[in-house]
């Protein structure tokens, strides 16, 4: 039987300006099992983002709750929410956040410094890091000196530094070709197996999502699943703007 990691319970979600109301989400539910590997589709401004913020705990829903191994995430102390994003969520961002005065090395090393590894432990461990992802040779030089896809590795490398048992990238080929974005997203859920940990990945396009075993789309604040994971069961509904099910008259 399949371990829950992840119970998202009726979660809303609406931004107030002295403009408008904006509600993102509205009411939804899901669960994600230990070991899932899940892609979250939808066009851009229809809450991706907004969601993956409200599970990694750095955004609090409107209402609703997100559980993790059973425990309401939104019930907890700062500190613990601090170490939980430390510990358990490793992130992989679409515009990277690599600090530009630091080396790739020192980048990947940040985290585990945080954690409380001696700085000579951090350094062995991202070396080690950054030769799994194929950037050792890399190590000393600057964001401003790698590509897009090497600045990619380097956050893959970063975002896995503390074991963590969740891994969530936002968009993580969206700045990428579709060469490099291939490779980068086979590295990541390469490397996800091998360690064992739950994957959620957001993207706008249908095709990235053939390597997920579960597809949810994001249609009217509200995440869909039937259980087809391949992208040739995905198609563009051009009168309301939204990815659906092929077959689904909604």
């Amino acid at each position: 039987m399949s371990e829950k990691i992840i119970s998202v319970e009726n979660l809303t979600k609406t931004y107030v300006s002295k403009a408008e109301e904006l509600t993102v989400l509205q009411g939804t539910s899901f669960d994600i099992n230990r070991g899932d590997v899940i892609c979250l589709l939808g066009i851009s401004g229809s809450g991706k983002t907004t969601m993956l913020n409200i599970i990694a705990g750095l955004d609090a829903p409107t209402s609703g709750r997100v559980l993790y191994s059973g425990e309401n995430i939104g019930e907890w102390t700062l500190d613990k929410l601090y170490d939980f994003r430390l510990r358990e969520i490793g992130i992989i961002f679409q515009e990277f956040y690599l600090l530009e005065h630091l080396t790739a090395l020192e980048n990947v090393m940040t985290s585990m410094i945080l954690a409380g590894k001696t700085e000579n432990e951090a350094k062995e461990r991202a070396l080690e890091l950054l030769e799994q992802v194929g950037l050792r040779r890399k190590a000393m030089n600057h964001p401003e000196e790698l590509s897009s896809g090497e600045k990619q590795r380097v956050s893959i490398a970063r975002a896995i530094a503390n074991y963590p048992s969740i891994l969530i990238a936002d968009e993580p080929t969206g700045t990428l070709d579709s060469k490099n974005g291939d490779e980068i997203m086979n590295l990541l859920l390469d490397i996800a197996q091998k360690r064992q940990m739950t994957v959620i990945y957001t993207t706008h396009d249908p095709y990235i999502t053939k390597l997920a075993k579960r597809v949810f789309l994001m249609q009217n604040g509200l995440v869909v699943e039937n259980g087809q994971s391949s992208f040739d069961n995905i198609e563009f509904d051009e009168t309301n703007f939204k990815y659906k099910f092929k077959g689904d008259k909604t």
